[in-house]
């Protein structure tokens, strides 16, 4: 275990940042650390809002770590996956055992604990040992944030292991380059002013690679072997030390016929006679091409990604600002940030191995797509960025780069090997002088607009304005409100009934409806993609499961005869995870004492096409508890009919957009009657959701729908007023 070691460096480069949304388990004390509030102390609303701060840390991996229950709260995916572990396995560790020396246990722990809430800020040099005990050289960063009164530590790992095998590697050459001057392996040189003449030693022949036949040396024959741009500045350091009888020391190449280049370092002083007169000038020469190499491996280590052999944030960063120095002002600069479209999918489906070749594949692509002078960078795991300075003449121009490179990567021929997939991008895209002057603001710009484009879907693109961050900025908040929404109680169901061809209530839908804190009812619509988005679909899928259950409970203890009530189930929830959908639904059921029967399961078209394997062993676990499925929003996706008979439904739901049509159109018609002859054929029962006059009821009967439900028979209804007309109905 390499002890903590404070950094003295505040310029460390940046690599891209990763993590979502995570969520804390247990109540926070009131004052874990027994300290008064400090307001210097960054602050957070809640666990996710934290990673606002990891600028701050930046690193290759990011972790949150509990520092009074020392353990971790969560990571990012290359995290665990640098160490080999799964998430759930590294979440699972004691943090002592991913240290090298894990001996220390949790004494060591607990006082490296208290220095990271102690110091608030800093980092530290350790050794990670991976699950098969590959040991890595880490630099750790961490940040102390306060949420609510918890003190949570942001760490991120920089992983230094290759820079510090090379880092090793140029201390061995200058500690033998030091060995070979003290047993005079270097070239030596005297230059005699009176007359002219430069001697050489052997060793400077060699390393000049000149004939020691030659014709008589002289200062002006070695500077023609100097590399012509260093020249002036080699003569320069020698006529400066001349003058002011100091030694000087430069580092320059010399340059051969052939083209091939030489690093030197070179060392010399003057002496003088009694009146100041330069008598000779001796020093030595040493070649340090080798340790000029191993400093040029570290620096790539340091600002190239090593996968595709692009640079990276870092580099990119320090490009960006020295193109913004030296631009004119009638010139402009453009940023296009693009982002590969379901390449976690791409890394499950196909493995990792083929998920890199994606990567350097579209590398390959962006490189063969741009100018000379384009700047093209690896900025995260599935991340890149194009820069252009030449031929930018607006924002207009950069939009137009920004959709030749999209279109390129959606076309599929990609420079390189064949590949079974290729995701397209999404692009954001920002421009200097419109966004800003400084390399931040303009990459914060097109990161924005790149979220804003990912919002919106696949193969999409966004320009920075003033509207996306504003937009960007509210869809934040929102995603923060919404990580408390349940354990607020913000949430409620509503139930619309849905009616036979008679009228009669036969069932019905339990729909989820969020009041935040402020009171603003916001839309299904706008908050279930967001869950879907941020993995929040999970608590609030659990949470409509339980509620449900627990009203049709409360309902039958009433006396009240209770018809099949549906649950919604997003795609998302029929990702492979625990628990799983079949594990929730069944605790819930025994909780409650219900019978399968009770409740049914609606699943939306587009979860079959997005996770078939999943939703089909899922789903199939389902039917066998007794539980009935069925198909909503019928026809707006492509699923096969095989797929439908696959998996034992018993009801098919038809989108409320061929409802609204019907009254219009008689191809919406032809379709219905399609579909419902379809679903008779496959044993299943329809039902008609939009339902809202009279007209379109009598066409939907017409046609051969079973059950119909819609504002023309209810709104969704608060429990209480559903319960009124069961009671209706009874009587």
């Amino acid at each position: 275990m390499v002890g903590p070691q404070a950094s003295s460096n505040p310029h460390d480069p940046l690599r891209t940042k990763v993590p979502l949304v995570l969520r804390a388990s247990g109540p926070a004390t009131e004052n874990p650390t027994d300290e008064p509030a400090d307001p210097f102390i960054p602050r957070a609303l809640s666990l996710a809002d934290v990673f606002r701060y990891a600028p701050e840390v930046s690193g290759d991996d990011y972790v949150l770590f509990d520092p009074i229950a020392l353990r971790f709260l969560d990571c990012n995916r290359s995290a665990h996956e640098r160490l080999q572990y799964s998430r759930e396995e590294f979440l699972a560790l004691d943090p002592a055992e991913i240290q090298a020396n894990h001996n220390e246990g949790c004494v060591w722990l607990a006082k490296l604990a208290a220095r990271m809430l102690q110091e608030g800020h800093g980092s530290f040099a350790s050794l990670h040992r991976s699950k098969t005990g590959l040991i890595r050289n880490v630099t750790v960063r961490f940040l102390r944030v306060q949420v609510d009164q918890q003190p949570i530590i942001l760490q991120a790992f920089l992983d230094q292991t290759e820079q510090g095998e090379i880092s090793w590697k140029l201390a061995q050459m200058n500690r033998q380059l030091n060995e070979a001057e003290e047993i005079s392996h270097i070239g030596s040189w005297e230059l005699i002013h009176a007359s002219g003449h430069l001697s050489w030693s052997d060793e400077t022949f060699r390393i000049f690679e000149v004939d020691p036949n030659a014709p008589p040396n002289t200062y002006k024959n070695f500077l023609t072997l100097v590399h012509p741009d260093d020249r002036r500045a080699v003569d320069a350091a020698y006529q400066k030390a001349l003058l002011s009888g100091n030694a000087y020391r430069i580092q320059h190449r010399l340059l051969f016929p052939d083209g091939r280049e030489k690093h030197v370092l070179e060392r010399g002083k003057t002496t003088y006679d009694n009146r100041g007169w330069p008598l000779t000038t001796i020093g030595t020469v040493q070649d340090v091409t080798t340790m000029h190499e191993l400093e040029r491996q570290l620096e790539d280590a340091a600002y190239r990604d090593s996968l595709t052999d692009l640079p990276n944030k870092a580099a990119t960063l320090r490009h960006l600002e020295g193109l913004l120095q030296s631009k004119t002002y009638n010139e402009s600069i453009a940023l296009i940030n693009l982002d590969l479209d379901q390449f976690d999918s791409v890394n499950e489906t196909f493995g990792p191995e083929v998920g890199n070749r994606v990567l350097c594949s579209t590398a390959l692509t962006l490189r063969d797509l741009l100018q000379p002078d384009d700047w093209v960078a690896r900025l995260g795991s599935d991340e890149f960025l194009v820069i252009r300075h030449r031929g930018i003449t607006s924002l207009g121009a950069a939009v137009e780069l920004g959709h030749a490179l999209q279109s390129k990567l959606a076309s599929g021929r990609l420079v390189g090997q064949t590949l079974p997939v290729q995701p397209t991008a999404c692009v954001g895209v920002s421009s200097c002088p419109e966004h800003g002057s400084d390399a931040h603001t303009l990459l914060q710009c097109a990161n924005s607009a790149l979220i804003e484009a990912k919002r919106r879907g696949r193969n999409q693109m966004q320009a920075y304005s003033t509207t996306v961050s504003q937009r960007l900025r509210a869809r934040l908040e929102m995603e923060t409100q919404l990580e408390h929404a349940v354990e607020r109680g913000q949430l409620r169901l509503l139930y619309q009934p849905q009616v036979d061809g008679e009228g009669v209530i036969v069932g019905a839908e339990a729909l989820v409806r969020w009041t935040n804190h402020q009171g603003v009812t916001i839309p299904p619509d706008t908050f279930i993609p967001l869950a879907e988005q941020t993995g929040q679909i999970h608590a609030i899928g659990a949470w409509v499961i339980e509620a449900a259950f627990a009203q049709i409970l409360s309902w039958q203890n009433q006396g009240l005869i209770v018809p099949p009530i549906a649950v919604n189930v997003s795609a998302v929830q029929l990702e492979p995870r625990l628990p799983s959908l079949p594990d929730t639904v069944r605790s819930a059921m025994q909780r409650h004492g219900l019978a399968a029967r009770q409740v049914e399961l609606e699943i939306t078209e587009t979860a079959l096409m997005a996770y078939p394997k999943e939703a089909a062993e899922q789903l199939n676990a389902l039917t066998a508890m007794g539980f009935k499925l069925a198909i909503d929003d019928f026809g707006t996706g492509y699923s096969s009919l095989a797929t439908l008979h696959s998996l034992h439904l018993s009801k098919l739901k038809i989108d409320r957009c061929f409802v609204d049509r019907l009254e219009q159109t008689i191809t919406d018609r032809v379709i219905l009657r399609a579909t419902i002859s379809m679903a008779r054929e496959l044993g299943l029962r329809t039902l008609a959701e939009g339902v809202e006059t009279e007209q379109q009821w009598n066409l939907l009967q017409e046609l051969g729908c079973d059950l119909f439900q819609g504002y023309l028979f209810d709104r969704p209804l608060p429990p209480e007023q559903f319960a009124s007309k069961l009671q209706g109905t009874a009587g």
